[in-house]
């Protein structure tokens, strides 16, 4: 398990830190396929005038998510910024065995990731191969009239509303991905009836999202000591007759609420520590979100932390 930190420059420093820091750490990195591979786990990382994308893939050149996750440009609406990385821009990349995560720290208080890892269930007919990141593949376009920003994250769901695309930021969490799937942040390769990465049902990709953790994501912190609970990040599938399966459950990552931490804080449980970041900019005057906002209240993270 490692720690690296940085600062880049631009989109190819970014990703030249990512693939350095992997390969020092047993990953392979395919420089004509762009591919970074371990095992089972292949992830195709591109650099486009939008961000770096990041492509789940069953092989080096095959077998593809639906559509690929990406951190950068978040927005598209004349007149109105654009929310994407500006520089010089720190990163923080934490290293598992199987998992890997980056973040990346920009504009004082804004912070975009990308993650990528293997399930830890077991019985999945696929790969077990999780990918998640800050955005979709595609900008979030707005017409006059409607949002004025790309955010759109509440306790009970998040992402698209509307048909405009908009993004949720947590890995995992968006749920209203019917009309764009190319909005939805996360993809798991659980091979489940057929549908090798969709987390929905069919040509459904409108997945369960955050709904298994409500009401408790919604409550926190506790109200006795201003703590916030660590909450699992998982995954599941839609099945068939109304079932669901468990089909990731992140080792190294949990879900919690940043109201009485600081972005970037280190928070100590038990023998275990703990980074806590917001998923992209906190705001405890809007805890609780909204719709076409520029933030993600006190919603966030905690990474497991190896570093100094």
């Amino acid at each position: 398990m490692s720690n690296y930190t940085g600062t880049a420059n631009d989109l190819t420093a970014l990703r030249q830190a990512l693939i350095t820091a992997c390969t020092g750490e047993g990953w392979a990195w395919d420089g004509v396929n762009e591919v970074l591979s371990k095992g089972l786990l292949f992830a195709r990382l591109t650099i486009s005038s939008i961000g770096i994308s990041l492509m789940g893939r069953t092989s080096a050149t095959a077998g593809d998510a639906p559509y690929a996750v990406r951190i950068g440009q978040m927005f598209s609406r004349s007149g109105y910024p654009t929310f994407e990385i500006t520089y010089p821009a720190a990163y923080e990349i934490f290293l598992f065995a199987q998992e890997v995560y980056m973040v990346v720290n920009y504009g004082v208080d804004r912070y975009q990731w990308l993650a990528f890892g293997q399930s830890t269930v077991s019985g999945l007919a696929g790969t077990g191969m999780w990918v998640g990141a800050s955005l979709g593949s595609t900008l979030v376009l707005a017409a006059p009239g409607y949002h004025n920003a790309p955010i759109n994250i509440s306790p009970t769901g998040g992402g698209e509303q509307g048909g405009y695309g908009e993004i949720s930021t947590g890995l995992f969490w968006g749920d209203g991905f019917s009309v764009r799937p190319q909005s939805l942040g996360g993809w798991v390769h659980s091979g489940f009836d057929g549908d090798g990465w969709r987390l929905g049902n069919g040509t459904n990709d409108q997945p369960l999202g955050i709904a298994p953790l409500v009401p408790l994501i919604g409550i926190l912190p506790n109200a006795w000591n201003s703590e916030a609970v660590l909450l699992p990040i998982r995954a599941y599938k839609l099945r068939p007759s109304n079932k669901i399966s468990l089909v990731a459950d992140l080792e190294h990552a949990r879900y919690t609420r940043v109201d009485n931490y600081a972005p970037g804080e280190i928070i100590t449980i038990g023998s275990v520590r703990w980074k806590v970041l917001p998923w992209h900019r906190k705001n405890a005057n809007a805890r609780n979100g909204g719709v076409g906002i520029d933030h993600t209240g006190t919603f966030g993270w905690a990474i497991r932390y190896e570093g100094p």
